[in-house]
Formats: C-alpha cells, sequence, structure tokens
C-alpha cells in the first residue's frame, strides 16, 4: 500500500456524501432504474409496534441504498385502512365508546390503545358469537356501498372510521419522526374499493373464476405455495359470498394504479414472509388480466418475523414503550458508567440517540429473514458488537478532530501518509475501507442492510486499534497530520454508515 494511493483513498472518504461518490464514479453515465418501494403500510387502528418497525427500518434502508446507488426512488407508505377489522371495531365500539369528554381529553396513543382493545375484544366475540359475527358482516357490505358510493357524511360508521384514519396518521406521523423515516407518497387501501370491484367483474367477465359456496375464487398455478385448496388445485378467494372486496383485489387495483401513475422499472414490497401465497396469488391474477410483464416487475422483499407478536390476541410490543426502554437503559449505563463524562444538558438527547440507534442496529445487523425476539440484552454493554460501540467510536473519532481543529486546514492538503506508521493494523484498517464501496454495492444487491452493518463494526474495531498506536496530540505535523486525515476519514466512513443505516451519529459521548 503506498502512502500516495493511501491518502487519495483517505481524503475522498472524508468528504461528506462519499458512499454516493464512490458508487457514482463506478456507475457514471450507467442507467438508473425507477423504482417504487412499498415499506411500513401498517393497518390503522393499532399501536406502532416492533413488527411494524421491522419493516419501516428494512423498507428505509432499501430506499436509501438504491437513492445512493443512483436509482429513483418512490417510496410508499400504504395504509391498512380497509377490510373487516374495521366493521369489528365500528360494531363493538358503542358498548366502549367512553364519554366525549374523556375521550377528547386523550392523548392520540391514549386513544389508539382504547381502539386496540375494542378490536382485540371484538375478534374474540367474533369466534364465539354468532350474531356478533353477522352483524360485523352486515356493517362491513354497509361501509363498502358508502365507500363505493362516495357517502362519508351520512353514514355513521364511516364517520367513525375517518376519525380513526385522523387518529392514527397522527400517531403514525410521530413514529415516522421519532425514527427519522419520510416518504414520498401515502396511499390508502380504501381507495382502491370501487376499482378491486370492476377488476373481480372483469376475471369474472373474461371467465377465469368459479363459484365456491358463493365465493368468486381463481385458480392458481400448480405448485404455488397458497394454503387453500380446491380439488388439490390451489386458488385465491377474489370476493367474498356477500360481495365485499378483499385484501386481494383491492392490492390488484393499487398495483396497477402505481404502474400508471409511476411506469417504474420494479415495485418492490418489503413484507414478512408469511405473505409469500399473498404475492403468488397477484402475479397470477395480474398474468390473467394481461399484465404479465407487470407481473415480473414485482418483487417480495420478505422477511421473518419477530416473535410474540399478535394484536389479536392482545400481545404486543408497543414500539413507543420499546423506546422508552431503551432511553431508561441509556440513561442509566451514561450516568454509571466510568467512560462518560458530559453536560448533563445533554444526557437526554445522547439517551435518545442511543435507544433509536440500539433499536435501529438490532433490526439492521441480521439477515432479513432470520426471526428473532426483541430485546435489549448486552445493547448497552460495552466491547460487544452493538450500535454503542459504533456511536462511541464515532465520538471518540469526533473528539480528536475537535481538539485538532488548528490542523484541519492543513489536513486537505496533506498528500503523503508516514512510511513508518504504515503497520499491519493500519493496513488492515485501509483493506476495510476501501472495501465499503463493495459492501454498498452488495447490500444493494441482496437487499440486506446487513452487509453494511456488519462491514462497520469492523472498521469500527481497527480504528481503535490503530487508535492506541498513532497519537495525534503533541506530535510534529508532518505526523500528526496525515494521523488526523486517517481518523478524520474513519469518522466521516462511521458518520455516512450510521445515516444510511438510520442512526444519528453522536459527536459528544
Amino acid at each position: 500500500m503506498s502512502g500516495e494511493v493511501c491518502v487519495q483513498t483517505l481524503q475522498r472518504l472524508r468528504q461528506t456524501g462519499s458512499f454516493r461518490r464512490l458508487v457514482e464514479n463506478k456507475y457514471k453515465g450507467g442507467p438508473s432504474k425507477r423504482i417504487v418501494i412499498d415499506f411500513s403500510s401498517p393497518n390503522i387502528a393499532k399501536q406502532f409496534h416492533i413488527g411494524n418497525l421491522r419493516s419501516t427500518l428494512i423498507g428505509r434502508y432499501v430506499d436509501q441504498v438504491n437513492r445512493v446507488m443512483g436509482n429513483q426512488v418512490t417510496s410508499v407508505n400504504y395504509l391498512g385502512d380497509w377490510g373487516t377489522q374495521f366493521a369489528m371495531i365500528a360494531a363493538f365500539w358503542p358498548q366502549m365508546k367512553p364519554s366525549d369528554q374523556y375521550w377528547n381529553s386523550l392523548s392520540e396513543v391514549e386513544k389508539i390503545k382504547q381502539l386496540t382493545d375494542c378490536y382485540v375484544v371484538a375478534n374474540k366475540n367474533m369466534k364465539i358469537d354468532e350474531e356478533f359475527r353477522a352483524k360485523v358482516y352486515e356493517t362491513f357490505v354497509s361501509m363498502e356501498k358508502a365507500v363505493t358510493e362516495g357517502n362519508y357524511e351520512n353514514d355513521e360508521n364511516m364517520k367513525l372510521w375517518n376519525q380513526i384514519r385522523q387518529i392514527s396518521k397522527e400517531h403514525l406521523t410521530g413514529f415516522y419522526n421519532t425514527f427519522d423515516v419520510k416518504f414520498d407518497e401515502w396511499l390508502c387501501e380504501s381507495s382502491q374499493v370501487r376499482k378491486a370491484h370492476q377488476y373481480a367483474q372483469e376475471l369474472i367477465d373474461k371467465g377465469f373464476t368459479e363459484d365456491l359456496d358463493g365465493r368468486t375464487i381463481i385458480r392458481l398455478k400448480d405448485g404455488e405455495t397458497e394454503k387453500k385448496k380446491l380439488d388439490g388445485v390451489n386458488y385465491a378467494i377474489l370476493r367474498k359470498s356477500d360481495m365485499s372486496s378483499l385484501y386481494l383485489t383491492r392490492e390488484i387495483a393499487a398495483v396497477l394504479d402505481r404502474d400508471a401513475t409511476f411506469q417504474a422499472d420494479r415495485y418492490l414490497y418489503v413484507v414478512d414472509r408469511a405473505q409469500r401465497p399473498h404475492f403468488n396469488a397477484l402475479k397470477v391474477v395480474l398474468e390473467k388480466l394481461g399484465r404479465s410483464d407487470l407481473a415480473e416487475k414485482i418483487e417480495h422483499v420478505q422477511y421473518g418475523r419477530v416473535r410474540g407478536l399478535s394484536t389479536r390476541n392482545g400481545r404486543t410490543e408497543a414500539v413507543g414503550e420499546i423506546v422508552e426502554r431503551g432511553r431508561e437503559l441509556a440513561l442509566q449505563f451514561m450516568k454509571s458508567s466510568k467512560t462518560f463524562c458530559m453536560d448533563p444538558s445533554v444526557e437526554e438527547d445522547i439517551a435518545d440517540v442511543l435507544s433509536i440507534s440500539t433499536i435501529v442496529f438490532n433490526e439492521l445487523k441480521r439477515a432479513r429473514n432470520s426471526e428473532y425476539e426483541f430485546s435489549f440484552q448486552n445493547a448497552f454493554a460495552l466491547n460487544q458488537n452493538n450500535a454503542l460501540a459504533l456511536q462511541m467510536k464515532h465520538s471518540r473519532l469526533s473528539s480528536i478532530e475537535d481538539k485538532n481543529q488548528h490542523l484541519l486546514p492543513l489536513v486537505d492538503s496533506c498528500t503523503k501518509f508516514p512510511v513508518d506508521d504504515t503497520n499491519d493494523d493500519v493496513k488492515r484498517l485501509m483493506r476495510l475501507l476501501k472495501d465499503l464501496e463493495e459492501s454498498v454495492e452488495l447490500s444493494a444487491q441482496k437487499l440486506e442492510a446487513c452487509q453494511l452493518t456488519v462491514q462497520l463494526i469492523h472498521v469500527a474495531a481497527a480504528a481503535g486499534s490503530v487508535q492506541k498506536q498513532l497519537r495525534v496530540k503533541d506530535q510534529p505535523d508532518e505526523i500528526a497530520v496525515p494521523r488526523l486525515l486517517l481518523f478524520s476519514a474513519v469518522r466521516n466512513v462511521l458518520a455516512e454508515g450510521l445515516k444510511l443505516l438510520g442512526m444519528t451519529p453522536a459527536r459528544s459521548m
């Protein structure tokens, strides 16, 4: 490794936007892709839980890394604001609804909790109370008619539904702001009800469907993994016996609408792997409609579930509670650690950063398809491969820069790295820095954030070894400046990597 090559690489890496420039330089002039990424897409009337967050964090990374690769990305949050679950709430709400005075005094989070409780109880009643079950189906048919006709103002159930939508949007916006997640488009499932019925009728008119106990079904290809079977052949339900729409038909309408709007090359859906049969059915139906071209563009970016979650049974891990628990643990760590000494006025802010970073890291350190149970175990332990290690290393390197501000102008014009400083640890660190480009590319190809996360951990650990050997303080300029260049480049790489993963780099820890 020559000093000249080393310095050129370091000068490039210490510039803001270095990841993007690394990729742009390699693919300059190459064709970019138009990509629509559907992620997060939670159901309304429910607390935002760790399962929702998994799609959100994976999807946000897929979004950002594709932008770094130079693709034209449109991010979509497709709200699940329609379905039988809302008829359940509407049918049972009169029995649980608090007084207007009490309801209006509640926060958005408290209102969501009340609605979630209503859904849990209503779902239990659906299983044991035939009369209530009939009422729910009747309510949903009425709601479908109202939304199809645009009758929102004169239907009490639709008024409640619209109120739930507004509460849920405010609730969700709070969490997205906490994790700095942004979307180009917010779309709603309910907007596709009318077109869903039109496409279902088109499939019926073309003779692609059959009747099964009053339900409209469509046969799928042999070998598909759909659980429902008729005479040994897989099938999907397109319309219920009461003529109401289903999620599949609304999804058909939604993707056709998106293609007309965005005309993308790829349509990515960041959804858990249990939905694989749904996407298989979606592609088959699109082929029946003569849109094989669109079916080929659909990609299911699947991931394993977070174990132990079930809103139907009342068990869920709300993200708000997890963030607060992380904040408490971070504060405990900072106050008990001998390595921390900071202004008390910034402790709360740093605790927030560490809590969010830990949650993001815990998700993106593992392969998408892995299943796991969320835990803060070892999250604030020293000498572990965790978010704390990345943030502490970034903070320590930031401190070196801050204490040597007078040398930074000289760093810009540095052209040589001391031969005596080019030991095996420095060479290893340089190799890891150079490998970052490949890590970003690989993570974009595989849609796996862990490719970058693991590489950043290696860089942080290698930088720690080098930092112990190469002091900047009290060294002559010809030694101090190239060393500061090295540490400045590593700090910026960690900052760029943390931001790409969705974490805020901490400078003062």
